[in-house]
């Protein structure tokens, strides 16, 4: 079948692109994973004992019935070139994000610059921000994407976990506009 373009996941390490990925896909997922060292750095955030090391790939089929490669990207920043080879291709990109640790808003930041500057346009960005807190606002997110002109980016609670909140993100992805509820994560 046709694919009429692609979603790429990008974010920090161990966020839940590659989860997202295989929630949501349609087909068999193909992944890139390998052990992990940074389960072993013991770096005080998040950690995971595998980590992606290419591209993980997936095919959604929207409600409208378009086909979309699904595409996860690894987190970590010796990565960037396997991420920036996959944007500028891309339908769009969801920035995916941890809602609860300590350099959250920063990490909307340096990654919404990151995305912006490698020439994604602001209406091909959304972002989904999981493990939030209860009764936590995206707000502080929001105003973060918006520091560097994504007034218009959707930003999402969204589990990676959760096909529904996948396809949430998925179609804000594929359409922009103002930020949608979706199950809380």
């Amino acid at each position: 079948m046709t694919h009429r373009g692609q979603i790429s996941f990008v974010g920090p390490f161990g966020v839940g692109k590659t989860t997202a990925v295989r929630a949501v896909s349609d087909a068999d997922v193909v992944e890139t994973e390998a052990r992990s060292t940074a389960a072993v750095l013991k770096t005080g955030k998040h950690t995971k004992p595998s980590s992606t090391v290419g591209l993980e790939y997936g095919e959604w089929k929207s409600p409208s019935g378009v086909r979309l490669a699904v595409v996860g990207t690894p987190g970590q920043a010796r990565f960037d070139e396997v991420r920036r080879s996959v944007m500028p291709r891309s339908t769009a990109v969801v920035l995916w994000l941890f809602g609860h640790h300590a350099e959250a808003v920063l990490d909307a930041e340096l990654w919404t610059q990151f995305i912006l500057e490698e020439g994604v346009p602001a209406r091909k960005l959304a972002v989904a921000v999981t493990r939030l807190e209860p009764g936590a606002s995206l707000e502080p997110f929001e105003a973060a994407v918006r520091t560097y002109g994504g007034d218009k980016v959707p930003v999402l609670a969204a589990d990676p976990r959760v096909r529904a909140d996948v396809e949430a993100v998925l179609i804000a992805s594929t359409r922009g506009g103002r930020s949608i509820p979706v199950t809380a994560s």
